[in-house]
């Protein structure tokens, strides 16, 4: 990523319990879109649960060129479910740029028949990504924009490789050129969503007589 506030960020937020890929007789009986009046998440944002849970990941940067070297970091996040509908996440990690912290909410659009992924990071980005499965077992989402004035693309694809390891990719683009890859990360299930309110930041302390 180019600054912290185009990083894709590894991770996104739950609905609900982990599950395994869905057969192909179930995808048959999936209504081919939107039901007037259905409430919950619907067959396609469930297909989002196998992001649910606590996890910790390595990140990996390849190199730019021959005389760079790859760098290495890591990452912590959670993705549970918000309002029965959406998936919330919450990111932290330490890479080639140093600290970074995130929110994210990810959702299926029944108008727009896509996933949407909505991204707010600590440096005041604000990323648009749309997308959908390309196999039963990775999410491709893909944002649009201007960088300093140049146009920019960024893909992030969520991989299940099992019940407890994601494999996340994320690629950019500048100026119609094509996608390279900016990082990879293999994160490991650690644990179920938090419940209840997240946590809020301690206050500052004040200085005696203040």
């Amino acid at each position: 990523m180019v600054s912290r506030s185009i990083l894709v960020r590894s991770v996104i937020v739950g609905l609900m319990c982990a599950t395994l890929p869905v057969s192909a007789q179930q995808q048959e009986a999936r209504p081919a879109g939107p039901v007037q009046g259905q409430r919950g998440p619907g067959p396609e944002g469930r297909r989002l649960a196998f992001l649910v849970g606590m996890w910790e990941e390595k990140v990996s940067y390849p190199a730019g060129s021959p005389e760079q070297k790859a760098e290495e970091g890591t990452g912590r996040w959670f993705a549970r479910p918000m309002m029965g509908r959406y998936l919330q996440f919450n990111y932290e990690g330490t890479g080639s740029v140093g600290p970074y912290r995130a929110l994210g909410v990810l959702a299926y659009d029944r108008e727009e028949q896509n996933f949407r992924l909505f991204w707010f990071d600590d440096t005041g980005g604000v990323g648009d990504y749309r997308g959908n499965f390309v196999d039963e077992n990775t999410l491709s989402l893909e944002h649009r924009g201007k960088v300093d004035g140049r146009d920019f693309r960024e893909r992030i694809s969520y991989t299940r490789v099992s019940p407890a390891e994601i494999h996340t990719k994320i690629e950019q683009a500048w100026e119609g050129g094509e996608y390279r890859v900016y990082l990879e990360a293999h994160a490991s299930r650690t644990g179920g969503p938090p419940q209840g309110p997240l946590r809020r930041e301690p206050a500052p302390a004040r200085p005696p007589g203040s």
